[in-house]
């Protein structure tokens, strides 16, 4: 059996095991590992489990599916909601902060505050924050600080690391 516990509960954990099943809390063993990161609570509160998707649904809210490198990660919005896409930075841990250093962002060339995706007027948005390798829709380089509209199914590139983006709302009925 493994000493290793989770930092925050002291629950019991194995090696490899990437979040504290007890608090959410991320692992790392420091034997391994140099880099500590913290979860931003604002995101976990903008993920969900899939057993909440149809109460998530009926309420209105909508969901963006991020297809990262064979992954896919699942960000639910409300009307207003806004994520940062980018690399964690411990030094401003009060934004909400969707971190693809796991997927290799830093070697792609990720800023850390590289975009934003907003959700208003029922639709998504992409912002540049000024990213020093640039945020690319379907291949076009988006200019800083200008808000370009996504559509389901677009290619969204973060420096050079791609992404397909899929939308899903309450409204089955809607396109």
């Amino acid at each position: 059996m493994s000493d290793l516990k989770c930092p925050n509960c002291q629950t019991p954990y194995r090696s490899g095991e990437m979040v504290c099943r007890v608090c959410g809390m991320i692992l790392f063993d420091p034997r391994t590992s140099t880099v500590h990161i913290r979860v931003n609570p604002e995101l976990i509160r903008l993920r969900r489990r899939p057993s909440e998707t149809h109460e998530l649904l009926a309420l209105g809210k909508h969901t963006l599916h991020l297809q990262i490198r064979g992954l896919s990660e699942r960000i639910v919005f409300e009307e207003g909601t806004s994520v940062m896409l980018g690399r964690t930075d411990l030094n401003s841990p009060d934004m909400a902060r969707f971190d693809l250093t796991r997927f290799g962002g830093h070697e792609r060339g990720v800023s850390r505050e590289h975009c934003v995706i907003s959700y208003r007027n029922a639709q998504f948005y992409v912002t540049d924050l000024n990213s020093s390798n640039g945020t690319f829709v379907n291949r076009k380089r988006l200019a800083a600080n200008q808000a370009c509209l996504l559509n389901d199914g677009d290619e969204l590139t973060l420096g050079t690391l791609n992404m397909t983006l899929r939308f899903s709302a309450g409204d089955e009925s809607a396109t």
